[in-house]
């Protein structure tokens, strides 16, 4: 594949279908219905974003997720809760400038950190991070419990 041209935007409710294409890459396999629900609840939240690249056929080439975050136990920082780089078009430059954005998103809300969580499994994941000097923070186990 060619180095695509791509260009990062805000998310609309329109990339629905293609973010749900690029979430099923990431192991996380979800309907469009539902992917349309959760993406204009962020679209519509001033603590969070969505940021795609798109390439110059309109096709969504990644997207990240960050949101502001404020913890008691620690400084303000912006999460990233989620990226994804198509698997046809890594190591074009996507993934770093998706994070790029983040960095200048949280910036302009006055935050000083970034972070990251991910899968012990993730390694390629981890050396990007790393790459764009990320550190190592802490190891954890997620718990999750559903309520009825």
């Amino acid at each position: 594949m060619d180095v695509p041209k791509f260009a990062i935007r805000i998310a609309r409710q329109q990339d629905s279908a293609e973010i749900t294409r690029l979430a099923g890459q990431l192991g996380y396999p979800v309907t469009e219905n539902v992917m349309r629900e959760r993406l204009c609840k962020l679209v519509a939240s001033s603590n969070d974003v969505v940021l795609v690249a798109e390439t110059k056929d309109g096709v969504l080439a990644g997207w990240v997720h960050g949101f502001l975050s404020q913890l008691l136990e620690s400084d303000f920082r912006v999460e990233i809760g989620g990226m994804i780089v198509d698997e046809r078009c890594h190591r074009q430059g996507i993934g770093r400038a998706l994070v790029k954005h983040i960095e200048e998103w949280a910036g302009g809300h006055g935050v000083g950190e970034v972070s990251v969580r991910c899968r012990t499994t993730r390694e390629e994941a981890h050396q990007f991070y790393q790459s764009l000097g990320f550190q190592a923070a802490k190891t954890q186990i997620a718990f999750r419990k559903k309520l009825s």
